[in-house]
């Protein structure tokens, strides 16, 4: 019998039972990729990180990441709230208010700083690893994605912000729609996404919408009522239905938003997602841009412990 360690945390939120649900485990090493998935598909959370000791000296853990569906090169959510248990864990030590951490991913090195109080974390940035790749060519039509989504042409902004695929470092498919309204009725046929979708570079959508009013804010918690952004994440091609809070997807919207704002500097939103899922989530992005050009992207928030304990295998 062979014991794991794990701790599951909620991450983009402060509140137990909220944000987006993590597994981290540590004790993993050795064990071959299809146990690591099915390890993954036992706590069937939308994804589970495995901890092992740093393959570099510019890196202070290696970090795998998993769907229910397979391994990814770099994920948000996972960044994050393994960061935040390394650090609430002991694993990492406290030094100071801030602790920095570098987690080796797929993708490459991803920097995170976690901002601790009385020596507990509380929040945490990370920065992409890849800065955003934005592909045009390929993208269903909005005829095509209002079949997809299950909603009309009105629906969409189109213009200078017509849909787009994004990546920084795991594609995504950014959907711009024209109100918090159309967001909430969003939802993936899987039919039609198999049809217009599926296979393409950017096959996971995003849909998100500015937010204008109060009209916009009556079903989210008061907490998130600050936000200038409402948005959804559907990953079907990940066996991940809707996900309630997707640190690569916003990296994504952070540079899409930054290639269409006129103005240099540092450019940040706020952005509520999870709502329609009851698993509200608060995300914050930025995107640096100089001479047009966009030169970092960083998502953070808070995180929070909710379970500890051992997983036994045979």
């Amino acid at each position: 019998m062979r014991t794991l360690r794990f701790y599951t945390c909620d991450v983009f939120t402060d509140t137990p039972l909220a944000g987006n649900q993590l597994a981290v485990v540590f004790g993993a090493e050795g064990l071959p990729t299809e146990t690591l998935l099915a390890i993954t598909r036992e706590f069937n959370y939308s994804e589970t990180t495995f901890v092992f000791a740093a393959e570099r000296e510019d890196t202070t853990r290696r970090v795998r990441i998993f769907t229910p569906g397979g391994e990814v090169p770099f994920a948000g959510h996972p960044t994050l709230g393994t960061a935040h248990v390394l650090v609430a864990s002991g694993e990492v030590p406290v030094t100071g208010d801030t602790v920095q951490i570098v987690l080796g991913e797929n993708v490459g090195p991803v920097p995170v700083t976690v901002r601790c109080e009385n020596g507990v974390p509380v929040w945490a940035q990370l920065t992409t690893a890849q800065l955003p790749e934005e592909r045009t060519e390929g993208v269903p039509t909005i005829a095509q994605l209002a079949l997809v989504l299950g909603l009309t042409h009105e629906d969409f902004v189109g213009g200078t912000h017509m849909p787009a695929g994004v990546s920084c470092g795991l594609p995504f498919l950014i959907v711009p729609l024209a109100s918090v309204d159309a967001v909430r009725r969003a939802r993936v046929q899987t039919q039609q996404w198999e049809k217009h979708v599926e296979g393409h570079w950017a096959s996971e959508p995003m849909v998100f919408a500015v937010v204008r009013d109060d009209a916009d804010r009556a079903d989210a918690p008061l907490s998130l009522h600050d936000a200038d952004i409402r948005a959804r994440v559907f990953v079907p091609g990940l066996s991940v239905p809707e996900d309630p809070a997707t640190g690569s997807a916003n990296a994504c919207l952070a540079g899409y938003l930054a290639a269409r704002t006129p103005r240099d500097g540092t450019l940040g939103w706020r952005v509520a997602q999870g709502v329609e899922m009851q698993r509200p989530s608060r995300l914050d992005i930025e995107a640096d841009k100089s001479n047009g050009a966009i030169t970092a992207v960083r998502v953070a928030g808070r995180s929070v412990i909710v379970t500890d304990g051992t997983f036994r295998l045979p």
